[in-house]
């Protein structure tokens, strides 16, 4: 089976592939850096946009469903067993340890807001035990992996070539992943997890009030399996986006998928959960809103259940970049883009240190 979302996956077998694959995924390699290489733009570069924006659309504030009354008694339940919750923390991963900060403090505490045990409480359907187990699973793993220390310069290999990054903000406000497939670099599976999860954790961090989700624009003309990563991998990242960043996918919109993509994902579909398939959309940018309706009507009588939609339903066309049919003029320079995420972790760092430095003399005052 292949991933659906850019990060397409290879048959097992590939691990025992010939020195002539390898050859030929190693010109492949070399084949996107000369691309990306090729479309650097002309100086200034154009900065990425990282800040929370005003929302276009009231309603970005009105997508977090509200609890009912029980998931609500559910999670004032969960609030008062988070002293339990964050009890005899597991110390830090040996390997972990080797790419991260150790100066950037943990405060689990600071992490376990009421949104986000919300988040947990809907992603469990309400049912408590489930609730507090998954709760409990990914504290340990924060405890342990430390994905918010994650140091920039382990991962920046992984997007010298520009692949997938976060830039701006879609229409709701919500933070956009750009996703090129095309532009794969690495073989490395856990340093592309590990970039994975810096993204995510960045795009959390720069949420505007109100929004909780991201917007991935997957770019699938040039969509192909020569620059997929393993089962294994695709596995493993779908397992850490389900168990430790639940609630969090808002739209998932692939731009131009190729016919055998969209006949693949009519296989796949029906065993794809309802919720996470109601968010994928299919985009064709050239097609008149008229043509929209024809295709979602096809795809739907196909069976798969996900729309083809308008670039507007989603984006603003001025603050979609050109490489994924937008009009903005922005193009991934290595230097300019990377050059922000080290002072994002710079300042992130000075911050919560300030912030633990600060809580901790308040204890001092009240002892």
């Amino acid at each position: 089976m292949r991933s659906l979302f850019g990060f397409g996956t290879k048959t097992d077998d590939a691990s025992a592939a010939s020195k002539h694959s390898e050859k030929a995924a190693e010109d492949n390699t070399a084949a996107a850096a000369a691309t990306a290489t090729e479309k650097q733009p002309a100086q200034p570069a154009i900065l990425p946009i990282l800040s929370c924006p005003a929302p276009s659309d009231s309603s970005a504030l009105q997508e977090i469903k509200p609890l009912n009354d029980d998931e609500q008694k559910v999670l004032d339940k969960i609030k008062a067993d988070i002293p339990e919750l964050i009890k005899d923390l597991p110390p830090i991963d040996p390997e972990a340890e080797k790419y991260i900060d150790p100066e950037v403090p943990l405060d689990i505490e600071g992490w376990l807001t009421d949104e986000c045990l919300a988040r947990y409480v809907r992603a469990r359907k309400g049912v408590y035990e489930d609730t507090k187990k998954a709760l409990r699973k990914t504290i340990e793993w924060r405890a342990s992996v430390r994905p918010h220390a994650l140091r920039p310069d382990v991962v920046e290999l992984e997007n010298r070539t520009g692949k997938m990054y976060f830039n701006g903000f879609d229409r709701f406000s919500r933070p956009v992943i750009y996703m090129y497939n095309h532009r794969q670099n690495t073989k490395d599976p856990d340093n592309q997890i590990r970039w994975v999860i810096y993204t995510l954790e960045l795009c959390i961090r720069h949420m505007c009030p109100g929004v909780e989700k991201v917007t991935l624009a997957i770019d699938a003309t040039q969509w192909g399996f020569s620059s997929s990563v393993s089962i294994g991998t695709a596995k493993k990242f779908l397992d850490i986006l389900g168990n430790h960043y639940p609630e969090r996918l808002g739209r998932a919109v692939i731009f131009m998928p190729p016919k055998f993509f969209v006949a693949f994902y009519s296989l796949v579909s029906p065993f794809i959960d309802p919720v996470t398939k109601a968010k994928v959309a299919f985009v064709n940018p050239n097609s008149p809103p008229t043509a929209q309706a024809v295709q979602q009507q096809q795809q739907q009588a196909e069976g798969s259940g996900s729309p083809w939609i308008a670039v507007e339903d989603c984006f603003d066309r001025d603050l979609l970049e050109k490489d994924c049919y937008g009009s903005w003029a922005f193009q991934y320079d290595h230097k300019t883009y990377w050059g922000a995420i080290e002072s994002e972790f710079a300042e992130l760092k000075a911050e919560m240190i300030s912030r633990q430095n600060a809580a901790s003399s308040q204890e001092e005052t009240k002892q």
